[in-house]
């Protein structure tokens, strides 16, 4: 899958674009050469991809390939620099049209499904980055929830075994009328990312430093965890 153009950016500092393909097909791009750079593209890929396999309310993740030499046709100086440091591959995130973010004051909507998704995804990943102020939910035009933005996932940090716990600064830790919340097991599917980590571009594992095995071997860890 390759761009054919930028469409618009959005805040955030791995300089998330709408993007638009070859194919006709729209994503938010996020480039190796911003932010946390290709470690935290991994974490997300790996992220999204499973949840979406799961049937769950997240956004799909596609590996697009930004041609070099890309022609600047948008942006200032400083966004045209990040995309000559983001030739190759980079992380296109299924678009949401006409979604808002959803205000805490509004997360009474959240299902308890949803709400154990969204529990199970962050315990799993170590998410530090759903807070109450920036809780990472869309809501689209049809009133559907998604979970999004899961660059800052702690993949590649300390993982305790000591149960399925948030960190402390979670918003469901603001919610008093927050239910029981159960982790669902069905993530705990060796196979399933085994199959996710092997569509990792081999570019995309160089500039991480890490290596597919690794991958598995922290996926294996996490399971076991949390089993």
């Amino acid at each position: 899958m390759v761009i054919k153009k930028f469409s618009e950016q959005f805040i955030g500092s791995s300089f998330p674009t709408r993007i638009e393909t070859e194919s006709g097909e729209q994503f938010i791009l996020k480039m190796h050469g911003a932010g946390n750079g290709p470690v935290s593209l991994v974490s997300e890929f790996i992220a999204n991809r499973a949840a979406a396999e799961l049937g769950w309310a997240v956004p799909d993740a596609k590996w697009i390939a930004l041609p070099d030499n890309f022609p600047w046709t948008f942006g200032t100086d400083e966004f045209d620099d990040i995309v000559q440091k983001s030739y190759g591959w980079n992380l296109g995130i299924t678009f949401i049209p006409n979604s808002q973010p959803l205000p805490l004051e509004e997360t009474h909507l959240l299902s308890h499904t949803l709400q154990n998704h969204v529990f199970t995804l962050d315990v799993f990943f170590n998410n530090v980055d759903r807070t109450s102020n920036s809780l990472n939910l869309l809501r689209d035009n049809t009133g559907k929830i998604w979970m999004t933005d899961h660059g800052s996932l702690g993949l590649f940090l300390g993982f305790s075994s000591n149960g399925c716990y948030l960190f402390k600064n979670h918003f469901f830790h603001h919610l008093p009328d927050i239910g029981e919340l159960q982790y669902d097991k069905n993530i705990n599917n060796e196979k399933l990312f085994e199959s996710i980590i092997y569509e990792i571009p081999e570019q995309v594992l160089t500039m991480s430093q890490i290596t597919k095995y690794d991958l598995v071997k922290i996926i294996q860890g996490r399971i076991h965890a949390l089993s």
